[in-house]
């Protein structure tokens, strides 16, 4: 298993009860604040992720373990930022093509990036593939000429696609390790063992996923129905629709 990064960890924590609906709309609010850059709000994300953690009780130690591949991303996109801002140079390391201006930029560009995969990977954490398809399907039901259930499918497919993704890529490492694959020191033929083995095996997997929807007899025009949505579960979208009208006023 590719552990806690885009897999969903049964609960019955409150997020894990909160209704589908509104977790994907409060993560499209999250998403909106975010995009100010501002050091006080990416604070106060950072506490409310934390604290969200806490109360999904997800493991701390592990997830951030895991989340190591993208901080290494994260971290070469603020080395781009750094280096190729122009502005004023440090004043302790002049020498360094490294200016004010870019160790800013490429901080809060980097915090943004990393809240905002925090909270991406705690919403697929806590809510079911199926629920959230659902709410893909109430979403754009307003929309008379869109094909719902295609939508939600695709999009569904995609995220049980890069799970798995990120599991064949572990099982194929692990067992190349465990042949003594990885003393050879030749960069292409440790290529040629992982990239083959994975493309042969996602190819599968494809089409077995395609005969067991054509066996259950998928389709799209079946009538949908689900419960309205609790007034409860709406009060944490109106403090973020709140949050979210400050920060716009801010900007100004």
């Amino acid at each position: 298993m590719a552990g806690l990064i885009v897999h969903y960890q049964p609960g019955i924590s409150f997020l894990h009860r909160w209704d589908s609906r509104t977790k994907f709309l409060a993560l499209l609010l999250i998403s909106l604040i975010l995009v100010r850059p501002s050091f006080l709000i990416y604070l106060s994300g950072s506490l409310l992720f934390f604290s969200l953690m806490i109360i999904s009780r997800m493991p701390l130690k592990p997830f951030f373990r895991e989340f190591k591949f993208w901080a290494v991303m994260i971290i070469v996109l603020f080395l781009f930022q750094v280096f190729f801002t122009p502005g004023n140079r440090l004043p302790f390391f002049p020498w360094l093509p490294v200016s004010r201006e870019g160790l800013l930029q490429g901080g809060l560009l980097s915090w943004r990036l990393g809240l905002w995969l925090g909270y991406a990977f705690l919403f697929t954490a806590v809510t079911r593939p199926r629920d959230l398809s659902e709410a893909l399907v109430w979403m754009l039901r307003p929309f008379p000429f869109v094909p719902r259930r295609r939508i939600a499918l695709m999009v569904s497919l995609a995220l049980r696609f890069f799970s798995r993704f990120l599991d064949r890529v572990r099982e194929i490492r692990m067992a190349h390790q465990a042949r003594l694959g990885d003393r050879n020191r030749k960069p292409l033929r440790k290529i040629k063992y992982l990239v083959l083995p994975l493309l042969r095996r996602s190819f599968l997997e494809v089409d077995e996923v395609t005969y067991a929807l054509l066996a259950r007899g998928y389709q799209e025009n079946l009538p949908h129905r689900l419960p309205p949505l609790p007034l409860l579960h709406l009060i944490p979208l109106v403090f973020l629709s709140g949050v979210l009208v400050w920060s716009l006023w801010v900007a100004r």
